[in-house]
C-alpha cells in the first residue's frame, strides 16, 4: 500500500511539470484571447458585422457583376430634364396615365412604380374646383364636370400590367393601410415563414381607385445598413398575418403569371420560388444584391416616353421601373459601388439578380465554418509557436493567410459566395503576436530577475540607468538642486536593550520599520541612498529629474509618520497579547533642499551612486534637532520656501553644530488641507507672536506667551520647555548688545 502511493507521487509531479511546461510560452493568455474572440464572433456585434460588410464591399468593387445583354430591366426616369419641361413634381396624373399608355404600347412586359400615390391628385379638375378659393360658380361647375385625373390614371393602369409601390411603416401613426386586403397570398412550402420575416405595424398604400386597378403592389422600402449602404433587400416582410412582397418580387409574379412560393425549414426562410426557380435568401428572407456598374443608358427620360419619341425596342418585353434620379426629389441611395444612386437603381439591380440568377450567396452555415476556421487556426498557433519557434510559425501564418484569402476570392468570383476570412486572420495575428510577446517577456523577466538581485545592493533607478547606458558606469558627478532626507529612530538604544536576548527579534523589528518607511519614499519618487542601522538617508530629483522634489519629500515624510502610527498600534497589540512592556517607536526626520554633487562617487575599485555637499550635512543636523524642539519633521528654510502652503511653524534661527551660518528652521505638521485647520492656525499665530517678543528680549511677555502656548496645545511641551530654559539662561546671563537672535547648537 505504501509502495503504491510512493509510486504514484512522481507520476503526479511529472504530470504537473508537463502541464507547467505546456502552459509556458504564452499559451495561457493566447488561449484566453482566442476564447474571447470566438465568443465575440458568435455574438456578432454591430461593429464586427459592419467591418465584414466593408470586406464584401471591397469584393464587389474589385469584381462587379457583369451585366448580361440584352438587359431585362429599364427605368423610365423622372429626371431633371422632365421636370424642367413638364413642371415641378408632383405632376398631374394625366401625365402618368400617358406615360403608362405609351410604355404599354411600346411592349413593356410589366411596369412597376417606385413611388406612392397615397392621396388624390390635387391638380385634378374636380379637386381644383373644391380647393381654389373665390372661383366663379360657372367655372367651378365646368371644372367639376371634367374627368378626374385619378380616373384617367386608373384606366391606364387597368389597361396595362402595373405594380404600384407601397411602403411598410414602423409606426401606425400616419399610415393608411390602403390595399392591404388586396395583396395576393403566397404559396407555402415547409414551415410558417411569418415568424422569420421582419414585422411592421402598418402600411402606407395607394388610394383605392388606383390600387383596385393595379395588377400588383409591392414594397419600395429599402433596408439600409448602419453605414447607409443598401446591401441586403428583403423579398418580403409582414404586417400582422399578411405577407408583403417587395416591388421586384411582385413584378416578377405579374410578369410570369405564377404565384410565388415561400420555401422554409425549421431554421427560417430558404428562398422564394418564382416560376419554378428558387431565389435563395438568408433565414429572414433577405437577398444580397450583386451590383453591376451603374449604366445611364438604362434610364429613359419620362419626357421622351410621354411625348412618344422613343424607339419601341427600348421597352419591348422589358421589366419597366418608373422612378426618379432628380436630386430635388431626394430619392438617393448608396451601394457598395457608388455613394449616390437613384433609389430605383436598387430595384433594377435586384430584378436583374433574380431574372438572371446572378445574386450573391451567404448561407447560414458559412458563419459556422468561419468560426471553426478561427478556432482551428488559433489552436494550431498556440500549440506550434513555442515548439517550432516564431520564424517557422510566421511562415505557417503567412501560408494560412494566403490560402484563406485566395479561397475567399475564388468562391466570390466563381460561385458568388461571400466568405469573410478577415476576422480569422486578425485573431490569428493577435494570437501570434501575444505568444511572441510572451516569449520575449519571459526573456526580459529573466533579465529583470538578475537586475533585481543587484537592486538589493544598488538603487533600482541606478540599476535601470546602468542597464540602459553601461557607459555611465564611471566615476564622476553633476551639480543638481535636490532635496535630502534623514530619518532616525529616537531612543533606539533603549529599545535595543529590550531585545538583548533576542537579536532576531530586533532584526525583525527593524525590517518592519524600514519596509513601510522605504515604501513611502519610493512611492513619492525618492531614491534610497543608504541604510545606517535604524536610519535612512534618501534624496529626490536624482537620478531622474523631478521638478516637484520638495513637495514630494514633504508628502513622503508626512506619510511616514502616519505609517509609523499604524505600526505602533500593531506593536502595542502584540505586546499586550505577549504580556510584555511596549515601547513606541518615534522618529525624527530632517529635510533640506540645496545644490549638491550627485553621481558615481568612490574609488576606482568600488563606487556608489550618492550625493556630496553641505545641504546634505544640514539635513542630517536638522534630523538631530527634532528631539530638541519636539517636532517629528524639521525643514530647512530652502525646503520650507518651496512649499509655502503647507502647515509649517517657524521654530528658530539656528546655527547647527559644525556650522557658523545660521538658518531658519520650520516644524512640518501637515499638508495644505491641514494648514487651514483652526487649531493649527491658532498655534502658528501664538508661536509667531512669541518669537517676536523673544527676539525683542521682552522676556516677561515671552514667558507669558509660552504659558498660553502650552495650554493651547500640550504637544508643544518640549518646544515650550526649550525656550523657557533658554529665557531663564538669558535672564541670568543676558545676550550681548548686538545679539542677532541666532541660537548656536551644541549638540548634533
Amino acid at each position: 500500500m505504501t509502495d503504491t502511493k510512493q509510486g504514484q507521487k512522481p507520476a503526479k509531479k511529472s504530470n504537473n511539470v508537463r502541464w507547467l511546461a505546456f502552459a509556458r510560452g504564452g499559451r495561457v493568455p493566447a488561449f484566453a484571447l482566442l476564447m474571447a474572440a470566438l465568443f465575440l464572433q458568435i455574438s456578432d456585434p454591430q461593429f464586427l458585422s459592419s467591418f465584414r460588410d466593408r470586406i464584401f464591399d471591397f469584393y464587389q468593387q474589385s469584381q462587379p457583376r457583369e451585366a448580361q445583354y440584352p438587359r431585362p430591366v429599364v427605368v423610365i426616369d423622372i429626371d431633371e430634364n422632365s421636370l424642367l419641361n413638364l413642371g415641378q413634381w408632383p405632376w398631374p396624373r394625366s401625365y402618368l396615365a400617358k406615360l403608362v399608355k405609351n410604355a404599354t404600347k411600346a411592349g413593356a412586359a410589366v411596369i412597376g412604380f417606385d413611388m406612392l400615390f397615397a392621396e388624390s391628385d390635387r391638380l385634378s379638375p374636380n379637386e381644383m374646383s373644391q380647393n381654389v378659393p373665390d372661383l366663379p360658380p360657372v367655372l367651378q361647375r365646368q371644372l367639376s364636370t371634367l374627368p378626374s385625373f385619378d380616373d384617367i390614371f386608373s384606366r391606364a393602369i387597368r389597361d396595362s400590367r402595373v405594380v404600384l409601390g407601397i411602403s411598410v411603416s414602423p409606426e401606425s401613426v400616419g399610415a393608411n393601410n390602403f390595399g392591404l386586403g388586396r395583396i395576393p397570398s403566397f404559396a407555402l412550402l415547409g414551415q410558417d415563414p411569418k415568424p422569420f420575416l421582419k414585422s411592421y405595424p402598418a402600411l402606407i398604400g395607394n388610394i383605392d381607385r388606383l390600387d383596385e386597378a393595379a395588377a400588383g403592389r409591392g414594397m419600395i422600402s429599402l433596408d439600409q445598413d448602419f453605414d447607409g449602404i443598401v446591401r441586403r433587400v428583403p423579398l418580403a416582410n409582414r404586417i400582422g398575418e399578411q405577407i408583403i412582397p417587395s416591388l421586384a418580387l411582385d413584378m416578377l409574379r405579374v410578369a410570369t403569371g405564377r404565384n410565388v412560393i415561400i420555401q422554409t425549414n425549421e431554421n427560417g426562410v430558404i428562398g422564394f420560388k418564382v416560376a419554378g426557380t428558387l431565389v435563395p435568401t438568408d433565414t429572414r428572407g433577405r437577398i444580397w444584391i450583386k451590383y453591376a456598374k451603374y449604366d445611364p443608358s438604362l434610364y429613359i427620360s419620362a419626357l421622351d416616353v410621354i411625348n412618344d419619341t422613343i424607339d419601341e425596342n427600348m421597352l419591348a418585353g422589358k421589366l419597366v421601373l418608373i422612378g426618379t434620379s432628380a436630386t430635388g426629389l431626394k430619392d438617393l441611395r448608396a451601394s457598395p459601388l457608388t455613394s449616390n444612386l437613384p433609389g430605383v437603381e436598387m430595384h433594377l439591380q435586384l430584378l436583374e439578380n433574380v431574372w438572371t440568377q446572378t445574386y450573391l450567396f451567404r448561407p447560414e452555415f458559412i458563419a459556422i465554418f468561419e468560426w471553426a476556421g478561427t478556432l482551428l487556426t488559433g489552436l494550431a498557433l498556440i500549440v506550434l509557436v513555442p515548439l517550432a519557434g516564431a520564424r517557422t510559425t510566421l511562415g505557417l501564418l503567412v501560408f494560412i493567410s494566403i490560402t484563406a484569402i485566395g479561397s475567399s476570392i475564388y468562391f466570390f468570383v466563381y460561385n458568388s459566395v461571400l466568405i469573410d476570412v478577415s476576422y480569422t486572420l486578425f485573431i490569428s495575428i493577435l494570437v501570434y503576436i501575444t505568444m511572441v510577446y510572451s516569449n520575449y517577456r519571459g526573456t526580459e523577466q529573466e533579465r529583470t530577475r538578475i537586475r533585481t538581485a543587484f537592486a538589493h545592493y544598488l538603487s533600482p533607478e541606478l540599476v535601470k540607468r546602468l542597464s540602459a547606458s553601461p557607459d555611465s558606469l564611471v566615476l564622476g558627478g553633476e551639480e543638481r538642486e535636490m532635496t535630502f532626507m534623514f530619518c532616525d529612530v529616537r531612543e533606539f538604544t533603549v529599545i535595543s536593550e529590550g531585545y538583548k536576548h533576542d537579536p532576531q527579534g530586533l532584526t525583525h523589528l527593524i525590517n518592519r520599520f524600514l519596509t513601510p518607511m522605504t515604501g513611502e519614499i519610493l512611492d513619492h519618487k525618492g531614491t534610497i541612498d543608504k541604510y545606517m542601522g535604524d536610519s535612512i538617508m534618501a534624496f529626490w530629483n536624482a537620478p531622474l529629474e523631478n521638478p516637484h522634489h520638495p513637495m514630494d519629500s514633504a508628502d513622503a515624510a508626512l506619510k511616514m509618520i502616519v505609517r509609523l502610527a499604524a505600526l505602533n498600534a500593531e506593536l502595542k497589540k502584540e505586546a499586550e497579547l505577549e504580556n510584555r512592556e511596549f515601547k513606541a517607536l518615534r522618529v525624527g526626520i530632517g529635510l533640506n533642499t540645496g545644490v549638491c554633487i550627485v553621481g558615481n562617487l568612490g574609488s576606482e575599485q568600488r563606487f556608489d551612486y550618492s550625493v556630496l555637499g553641505d545641504p546634505v550635512n544640514l539635513a542630517s543636523r536638522l534630523e538631530g534637532q527634532t528631539k530638541e524642539y519636539g517636532f517629528s519633521i524639521i525643514l530647512g528654510e530652502s525646503t520650507a520656501s518651496s512649499i509655502p502652503n503647507y502647515a509649517m511653524i517657524e521654530l528658530d534661527l539656528i546655527a547647527v553644530k559644525g556650522k557658523q551660518e545660521a538658518v531658519k528652521i520650520f516644524g512640518l505638521l501637515g499638508d495644505e488641507e491641514h494648514a487651514k485647520h483652526p487649531e493649527f492656525l491658532a498655534a502658528k499665530e501664538a508661536i509667531e507672536t512669541f518669537l517676536e517678543r523673544y527676539l525683542s528680549q521682552d522676556w516677561d511677555t515671552a514667558l507669558d506667551k509660552l504659558l498660553s502656548i502650552e495650554e493651547l496645545n500640550p504637544r508643544l511641551e518640549k518646544f515650550v520647555a526649550l525656550y523657557r530654559n533658554r529665557i531663564h539662561s538669558f535672564r541670568a546671563t543676558p545676550p550681548p548688545a548686538d545679539w542677532d537672535g541666532v541660537y548656536r547648537a551644541t549638540e548634533k
